[in-house]
């Protein structure tokens, strides 16, 4: 049965789950590029948009313990995908399975 406050829950994270991509829309001309660093025992990366730091990722994304890139390659690959989904209006958030095709970790 459907009460009035669940009808305003689901609205609600309906009207949010609309208006995320465009907190993260791209506009022509913005500068979207990365750069990868070597963090303690591994590698990480950045996302900078228009010369600002949008993301620093120093840990693998999704895995649930705090465990960093064991290649640098590993973190520019993830560091392209997240570059090419702004570039396409899309969140900047790796699924468990890019992740786990850019890394092979579980």
């Amino acid at each position: 049965m459907t009460t009035k406050h669940n009808i305003i829950v689901i609205t609600i994270c309906v009207i949010i789950a609309v208006a995320i991509p465009f907190l993260y829309k791209t506009h022509e001309g913005n500068k979207i590029n990365y750069k990868t660093f070597r963090a303690d025992s591994g590698w990480g990366y950045d996302v900078v948009v228009n010369g600002k730091l949008l993301i620093h990722q120093q840990y693998i994304p999704v895995v649930a313990e705090k465990k960093e890139f064991s290649t640098e390659q590993q973190a520019e690959e993830a560091a392209q995908l997240v570059v090419s989904k702004l570039k396409n209006n899309k969140l900047p958030t790796l699924s468990k399975a890019e992740v786990q095709q850019i890394c092979g970790v579980d």
